[in-house]
């Protein structure tokens, strides 16, 4: 199914050509945190996984309307006496690649394929609407089962941080971008004709390695909630679907976590499971042997968001310490 010239991106949003099964964490509660993303994820992946861009450039205007330079030779109409929003009132947008496996590789320029030192890896040698073939500087295929993600940009083409809009509560009621005072459909990038009013704009931060969220106050909300279109209306809270917990470890242990970060999501409610009442904020408990498997070393395919334990902005804290006497402890803090 080829897209042509014409429709909508919100027929041909590009998505992570990754599985559903790849947005799951590993341990006890692997198939709880994500499953209800999965339904609707496959609605939004069935037609689209490892979509290829046909009218691909490194930055562009979505859906341009055209002109038809039809003149009846009338003279032209006054104009209205309110606003009107443009046609074309929608954000640019750059295209970014990733690996089978999700892992991001380089964005798309002029056909040249760039990775994140600036360098120039490789490009794309189809020709006119054909689909994308990234092959190296040699001419050798690139990256097999890649997929592109297109991200919204500004006049620079520095990427757009999607913004969650939050009540006086704290409780996210969609999402939308932030641009010159302006907020723009998570979904389209088209300009919102009703203008959020009362709320509280929080930038978010992407759920790694895979597309499973999006994360604003230590909560991680499911991104396809975050970018589809009812989201726009702003009337209700979004879903949760898991949250931050920041890991203080022994050296030992984090010698483990070297290559990972220490700000890792966790099921919605997990906390609960592990000791009851709930810590009160600032208060340690002790936890069992259930939090030293989990975390004693990194699972496959853990979900995290990039950042030190410090500036997680977790709802819990794991604490893990080495007593002479009784070995290894580990304790539970609410932030």
């Amino acid at each position: 199914m080829k897209p042509q010239r014409g429709q909508s991106m919100t027929e041909y949003l590009v998505v992570l050509g990754v599985t559903g099964a790849a947005l799951l964490l590993a341990g006890n509660d692997v198939e709880r945190l994500f499953d209800n993303v999965r339904s609707s994820y496959k609605s939004y992946s069935s037609e689209m996984n490892k979509v290829q861009l046909y009218n691909n450039e490194a930055v562009r205007f979505l859906d341009p309307s055209p002109d038809d330079g039809f003149d009846d030779g009338q003279p032209e109409s006054p104009p209205p006496t309110e606003p009107q929003q443009p046609v074309n009132d929608k954000l640019a947008a750059l295209d970014e690649v990733y690996d089978a496996n999700g892992v991001y590789v380089g964005r798309l320029a002029n056909k040249k394929l760039i990775d994140s030192d600036g360098k120039e890896i490789g490009r794309d040698d189809s020709v006119g609407l054909s689909q994308i073939n990234l092959v190296d500087l040699n001419g050798q295929a690139l990256y097999p089962g890649f997929s592109i993600r297109q991200v919204y940009v500004d006049s620079t083409g520095k990427p757009l941080v999607l913004q969650a809009l939050a009540n006086a509560s704290g409780e996210v009621l969609g999402f939308a971008y932030l641009k010159d005072s302006k907020y723009y459909n998570a979904f389209t990038g088209n300009a919102l004709s009703k203008q959020p009013q009362g709320l509280t704009p929080i930038p978010t931060r992407d759920v790694l390695p895979y597309a499973a969220g999006y994360e604003a106050n230590g909560l991680v909300y499911a991104w396809d909630d975050a970018l589809g279109m009812a989201s726009s209306a702003f009337t209700s809270p979004r879903k949760i679907i898991g949250e931050l917990v920041s890991l203080y470890l022994t050296p030992a242990t984090e010698a483990a976590w070297s290559k990972h970060s220490l700000c890792i999501v966790r099921p919605y409610g997990w906390a609960a499971e592990q000791v009851n009442p709930l810590p009160a904020a600032g208060a340690s408990v002790a936890i069992g042997s259930t939090v030293y498997t989990q975390f004693s070393a990194p699972a496959a395919q853990l979900s995290y968001v990039k950042s030190t334990a410090d500036a997680c902005n977790a709802r819990f804290s794991v604490l893990q310490a080495t007593d002479p006497v009784t070995g290894t402890q580990w304790s539970l803090r609410r932030n």
